[in-house]
């Protein structure tokens, strides 16, 4: 499986997906102009990794910030590892947020409580 690395902008996160060295990495803004187009290679190369590995995965997320649009496909995000997680844990998500940052802590707890995955909220 081949590594997915997007380098981060002042639009767009970061993005590690590297199975060789178990970096899976969210970090940085997250405000595109189209967020499903960004997100769709992540959302391709999780469910290719998740089908074809049958590994488990943890997932670090460290937005300092998110617009909108990016919360609906975060959602649809962790709605799509609720389904690989049906019958075992294979997406663990940890949720880093500056310890200051409450507006962030929440988002993490708000989607946290809407889906039934493997999460922990991290302070930094």
């Amino acid at each position: 499986m081949e590594v997915l690395e997007i380098e981060g902008t002042f639009m767009t996160p970061h993005v590690v997906l590297n199975p060789t060295t178990n970096e899976f990495i969210l970090r940085g803004n997250s405000r595109p102009e189209n967020p499903l187009a960004f997100f769709k290679p992540i959302f391709n190369w999780f469910e290719s990794y998740l089908k074809q590995s049958g590994n488990k995965l943890t997932l670090s997320i460290a937005l300092d910030y998110f617009n909108t649009s990016t919360s609906k496909v975060l959602l649809d995000l962790f709605e799509f590892f609720e389904n690989f997680n049906e019958n075992e844990t294979k997406v663990h998500v940890i949720w880093h947020y500056q310890s200051e940052d409450e507006d962030m802590r929440e988002a993490g707890v708000e989607l946290f409580d809407l889906v039934s995955i493997s999460g922990e909220l991290k302070a930094i």
